[in-house]
């Protein structure tokens, strides 16, 4: 997620019976070839927003060489109000300074962005905000790495302050002008960020963006990254990837030396994108328009996994109160397939898997092809046939492996049917075969920010004693997941692959990027 310096906040002020009663808002929802946009905006707005995601994406693209027949999953745009919006999804207060964020949950990979931030001028308007977070899922979903932090957040602040010009280029590598007091006042010398995982006063946004923007943009220390980043990728530890730089006092004194001339070069790209940029265009039914702000307030990774107290029980008062607003609305959309699907995933996140089953079931009665339904309906039956014994536990495996066959069949790309059937396996206490493993492996290669899916994968690896592969998978959420609760969990348990991957090697410690 992105913060910003808080502007001076001003309260509108409204004279009793005056106010006009407002019409309820009318979502609408537009499918492009990588995202589906959700909006209250009139039809201009949301072409306009369609289009400005279609050409950041393809401008990432050209960037990286990754082209467009790659696959993936398309991401869920939710343009809300304002930042109030944002912060309430997150159980925030009006004051934290977050504008945005991108998240994953039981849905797939989510986008939220604000129509307005509230501050002055166009620094940091919502635009940036949506083009950082949107680039930190595209390195997850397509190059992922265990890279530094401050080439995380560097690269996504690359990408968000880059604006698009008058003639219709996009200014790649636009100075973040948002960042010049942060650039300015801090700065950790490269020869101790470059070769150590942790150092003390880093600002990953401001210095990140100011590293990245010299390396990208001047030519020899260009050609360095590229061998930096490829080295990371092939597992070398920080240090052996930064030799790629030379002498890093030199570095650094190149580095400063770019960024205190005032100066910065940036690229005007002429991005094309393929018309019509929106391919469906549909109304939200009212229960799936009503449950949004449970959608977006909506988390389902592993509470164990928030290692303070104080942070656990917080996050599981949110959840509560998230839950209860989602039965409410249930119950209002009682046959709505989007209310039906959504209270089966809040219900199984919870661990009510009956409920869970039940929803999944009624939802099933109103759409009997329902992929979703089938495949959260068969882990729900999975988790709960592991607590029974001999014919009557056969019977329930078998049911709930045939459900998940079912989805697939209906729809090979949806990750969920692959994930219920390698859970089919786990429940029933048997070995998962090669093609469960390697199903679990695609559905996690498409929701790279989803930790419940990559844990699962890493556990079974782990169990394997495939310490490589297990590593491999983890190590991008390593620096991917901003201040979350969640990244000291996957810190540790990535420390743990390490120390066993040294063991099984006669004490050659595994590769840290």
């Amino acid at each position: 997620m992105i913060k910003g310096i808080l502007a001076a906040l001003v309260t509108a002020l409204c004279l009793a019976g005056t106010r006009a009663t407002a019409a309820e808002p009318v979502w609408q929802a537009a499918e492009t070839a990588h995202f589906v946009v959700y909006s209250t905006s009139g039809q201009a707005e949301i072409d306009r927003l369609a289009t400005d995601l279609e050409t950041y994406d393809m401008l990432m693209r050209m960037a990286t060489g990754i082209h467009e027949d790659q696959p993936s999953v398309k991401v869920r745009i939710y343009q809300v109000q304002g930042m109030s919006d944002v912060q309430r999804a997150l159980g925030l207060d009006d004051d934290s300074g977050i504008a945005g964020f991108y998240d994953s949950n039981g849905l797939g990979p989510f986008l939220v962005t604000p129509r307005k931030t509230g501050y002055e001028g166009e620094d940091f308007g919502p635009g940036l905000v949506m083009h950082h977070e949107y680039a930190h899922h595209f390195m997850l979903q397509y190059f992922p790495a265990s890279y530094p932090g401050w080439y995380v957040e560097g690269f996504a602040e690359l990408i968000g302050s880059s604006k698009t010009m008058p003639d219709g280029r996009i200014g790649y590598g636009m100075p973040a002008k948002h960042r010049g007091h942060d650039i300015a006042a801090y700065w950790v010398p490269l020869q101790e960020l470059m070769t150590k995982d942790k150092v003390w006063g880093l600002d990953t946004y401001a210095q990140g963006w100011a590293l990245t923007h010299f390396l990208t943009f001047d030519k020899t220390r260009a050609a360095e990254l590229r061998q930096y980043l490829l080295a990371l990728k092939s597992g070398a530890p920080l240090d052996q990837a930064a030799k790629a730089f030379g002498d890093l006092a030199v570095l650094n004194q190149d580095a400063r030396k770019y960024i205190t001339s005032g100066g910065f070069d940036y690229k005007p790209v002429k991005v094309t994108i393929a018309l019509p940029v929106i391919q469906r265009m549909r109304p939200v039914a009212p229960g799936e328009a009503a449950l949004i702000p449970e959608v977006i307030a909506f988390r389902d990774d592993d509470l164990n996994a928030y290692k303070k107290t104080g942070a656990r029980d917080r996050e599981h008062k949110l959840r509560d109160a998230d839950l209860r607003r989602i039965r409410e609305k249930a119950a209002t959309y009682a046959t709505d397939p989007f209310a039906l699907s959504f209270l089966a995933e809040a219900e199984f996140a919870a661990g009510n898997y009956a409920q869970s089953e039940s929803a999944a079931d009624r939802l099933l009665a109103v759409d009997p092809n329902s992929v979703r339904g089938l495949a959260r309906k068969s882990i729900d039956v999975a988790l709960q046939a592991s607590g029974l014994s001999g014919a009557e536990k056969a019977a329930r495996i078998a049911e709930a492996r045939g459900l998940a066959v079912r989805g697939n069949k209906l729809d090979p790309n949806e990750a969920l049917p692959l994930i219920a059937y390698f859970q089919s396996f786990r429940a029933a206490g048997e070995q998962p075969p090669a093609v469960a493993i390697d199903g679990l492996m695609q559905a996690a290669s498409t929701l790279p920010r989803d930790t419940r899916t990559l844990t699962m994968l890493v556990d079974e690896l782990a169990a394997q004693h495939r310490w490589a592969e297990a590593i491999a998978w983890l190590s991008p959420l390593a620096n991917a997941l901003d201040d979350s609760p969640l990244r000291d969990s996957i810190r540790e348990k990535l420390q743990h692959l390490r120390d066993e991957y040294a063991k099984a090697n006669g004490g050659a410690p595994a590769a840290k990027g």
